[in-house]
């Protein structure tokens, strides 16, 4: 084998990719550049002769035979009960002790004798035969995770056992084959009466009260990510510092429990300067990031210091601090380590971590464990912690307005494919993630690719370590969820990335232990009772969709995708496939109105955005021929006649049968779940996130328009959820 051939083995081992087909058709070969980079990146530099290259093939080659026991076995229920061990032959021929330790603690164990076992391959390791065989697990073990023990001759082996169900979750209805909708929002988006500039977790609740007997069953929402509280700005909450906890600027502060007992705090609110930033901070069009922290943060430090006052560590009969100290608990080592990320940032004045003196760069550092020690920063890293606390509470409380007001499903949550590189998770765990960048081969998006900046996780590190930040990932966005979206779900099989200091260009596919990732999701989602849909846009191949249906993770499909290629033509709901959530747009769209009026391509024009390959004229005869095929899909289901204006300048009057006659056309749809954007209902103009921007425009900063008290008035919205309501309810058409 030459240098090529084992390069190209060794891509092959690590999961490169070695081509892949775009959007477009193109056929894209993966250099042996991009694989010498992407292998280096996962921890294994090869140099530029690829000198360790038949090293590290070897070494990879036996891996998994050179291991008594795997790090990670996943078994889906249905599949045989087994557990592959790989023994040297002779070892094969003693008897076996084992132990399965269930997470409660609780222990099955058993001896098998030599010769019971079925051999099911062999290979040569260093002049010795290795032979695998197939040890059976007991099949009245419940779903979870176990540690498996084996013991041969005073010899152990360890191991983690993973049973799944055959399926994500899905709710009784959903089997029944009933269709339900919701109302997708963003929430910083949100304005109420008496918030501080930016939409909480009460202006959360206080949606699900407007919500409540109109038909909807859950509420969509953004990702709810810990961001960047030094840097106001960094707003975006798919570019996370951490996808483990949450952005407390949600938190209510007027409804934190320590506000009655802090008159320090109340009096800085009452002062007419306070007021002042406030009212300000509240009139405006746009999330005002950098004033909404400032008021928060100034009352939220004067709350942890009268808790910790009022609720001294030590007092085992204060309910408060009891609380507290439970969710600490339950946190454990992770979200102490997100709590310390936050006070080394408080004390490097808002530096990211790689512009940290070396020594604070590792978690594990003696200079990091000094840190934490010092009081003043002990301090701080309980103020962090309190933070989480509380904002964990109240979304729980939102979670339970959901509930109460009755939406069956209730909050929909969002999980981003990846988080800042300057960010917590990234400090916090260094060792799973490669030093590479997240992005996407050129798609309906952007014809070039795109770059989102995310570092992935390692593949080589995620089953060494039990896949624990994987679940713990999903556990943190499943928590207080009945439904959660997976951003870029093609990330469970494949991932595209891009070298450090490359582009899409130069950029391949990363393959991922789908079967493994596709039964935790399936374990965690049971156990949260928490349905699963996967946002499937852009490049995917059809088999992965056929997967996701098996695997019960409800595609996402959006109306302006879903056409007939050729000619265009809109699908016809009928068409739509059940294991599905429908939806008019997502926030890197125009919403419907802004779609029919070209409120899209006029501001690409403003901002000179369009591109040679496509210039404005060309956009706007497109829009002009949407305009054109919506209408006819639209009069096909007879939700729109035959003398509706093509005009883009559609009066409100107008603008509300259209956008009534969209959602209508949706939710006919077969698919079981429907997302209604609370845009729309409004009928917003302008789209959240415009891609390809970052300071041209204001993304993720636009609120509506309107109050949510008042949404309860609003006879448009409860008019179309009528509407949208009967026609979910009605048998589909066939």
């Amino acid at each position: 084998m030459d240098k090529s051939e084992t390069l190209s083995r060794l891509a092959e081992l690590v999961g490169i990719e070695p081509v892949y087909w775009d959007i477009f058709g193109h056929r894209n070969e993966t250099s042996e550049d991009t694989k010498r980079l992407m292998i280096a990146a996962m921890g294994l530099p090869l140099g530029e002769a690829n000198d360790a290259a038949a090293e590290y093939l070897q070494a990879l080659e036996e891996r998994t035979w050179r291991r008594w026991l795997q790090f990670v076995t996943v078994i889906r229920r249905g599949q045989p009960m087994t557990v592959p061990l790989n023994l040297p032959a002779d070892v094969a021929m003693q008897p076996i002790v084992w132990s399965l330790t269930a997470e409660d603690g609780r222990v099955v164990s058993g001896k098998l004798q030599p010769g019971t076992l079925s051999e099911s391959d062999s290979r040569i390791i260093y002049s010795t035969k290795v032979v695998r065989l197939d040890m059976p697990l007991p099949e009245d073990i419940s779903d979870g995770y176990y540690h498996l023990i084996i013991n041969i001759n005073s010899i152990s082996a360890h191991g983690m056992v993973v049973i799944a169900p055959t399926m994500s979750y899905m709710p009784a209805w959903f089997l029944a084959d009933e269709r339900r909708w919701g109302v997708a929002c963003h929430l910083y988006a949100l304005r109420s009466e008496n918030d501080w500039g930016i939409g909480d977790f009460t202006t959360l609740g206080k949606l699900t009260t407007a919500l409540a007997g109109i038909g909807a069953t859950c509420i969509g929402l953004n990702p709810l990510h810990a961001l960047f509280p030094h840097n106001p700005l960094h707003c975006s909450p798919y570019s996370p510092s951490s996808r483990l906890f949450l952005n407390p600027l949600y938190i209510d502060v007027s409804a934190v429990p320590e506000l009655v007992e802090c008159d320090r705090a109340c009096k800085r609110i009452r002062t007419a300067r306070f007021q002042k930033r406030l009212k300000q901070a509240r009139a405006t069009t746009h999330v005002d990031y950098i004033a909404v922290a400032a008021l928060k943060f100034e009352v939220l430090e004067l709350l942890h210091a009268c808790f910790e006052s009022q609720h001294p560590a030590g007092r085992k009969t204060d309910d408060r601090r009891r609380a507290f100290q439970l969710f600490c608990e339950a946190g454990g080592e992770p979200l102490y380590r997100f709590a310390l990320y936050q006070a080394l940032v408080d004390a490097h004045k808002g530096l990211g971590w790689h512009d940290w003196p070396v020594p604070f760069q590792t978690t594990t550092s003696a200079a990091v464990q000094a840190f934490a020690q010092e009081k003043v920063h002990a301090r701080r890293i309980a103020y962090h912690l309190y933070l989480q606390w509380e904002a964990d509470r109240q979304l729980g409380a939102a979670a339970q307005h959901c509930t109460d007001n009755g939406l069956s499903v209730g909050l929909y949550r969002d999980l981003a494919v990846g988080v800042d590189p300057a960010g917590a998770d990234v400090w916090s765990h260094q060792e799973t993630f490669a030093a590479a960048r997240v992005g996407a081969p050129p798609d309906q998006f952007n014809a070039k690719g795109q770059d989102w900046g995310s570092p992935p996780f390692n593949p080589l590190r995620l089953q060494e370590n039990g896949y624990a930040d994987f679940i713990a990932v999903l556990r943190a966005n499943m928590r207080h969820a009945g439904a959660l979206r997976i951003d870029h779900v093609m990330a469970l099989m494949h991932l595209f990335w891009i070298p450090l200091g490359g582009n899409p260009s130069t950029g391949a596919y990363v393959g991922y232990p789908f079967d493994d990732l596709l039964g935790i999701v399936a374990l965690e989602s049971h156990r949260h009772r928490c349905m699963v849909i996967g946002e499937d846009l852009g490049t995917v191949p059809p088999e992965f969709r056929d997967r996701m249906t098996a695997e019960g993770i409800l595609s996402y499909r959006v109306l302006m995708f879903e056409r007939w290629p050729g000619e265009n033509l809109f699908k016809r709901p009928n068409t739509y496939p059940p294991v599905a959530l429908a939806t008019a747009s997502t926030h890197d769209l125009p919403t419907v109105a802004g779609h029919w009026h070209g409120t899209d391509i006029a501001l690409k024009r403003q901002l000179n955005l369009v591109s040679a390959d496509q210039p404005a004229e060309t956009l706007v005869e497109k829009r002009n021929t949407d305009r054109q095929l919506l209408r006819a899909a639209l009069m096909d289901q007879e939700l729109l006649g035959q003398d509706f204006p093509l005009n883009p300048a559609l009066d409100d009057g107008h603008m509300q049968t259209l956008i009534l006659a969209v959602h209508r056309f949706l939710a006919r749809s077969s698919s079981r779940l429907m997302l209604v954007n609370l845009d729309d209902l409004l009928l917003e103009t302008t789209q959240l996130n415009l891609p390809g921007t970052v300071d041209e425009y204001s993304n993720w900063q636009r609120k509506i328009k309107f109050l949510v008290e008042n949404l309860k008035d609003n006879h448009y919205l409860h008019t179309s959820a009528a509407a949208i309501h009967a026609d979910r309810s009605a048998r589909p058409a066939v």
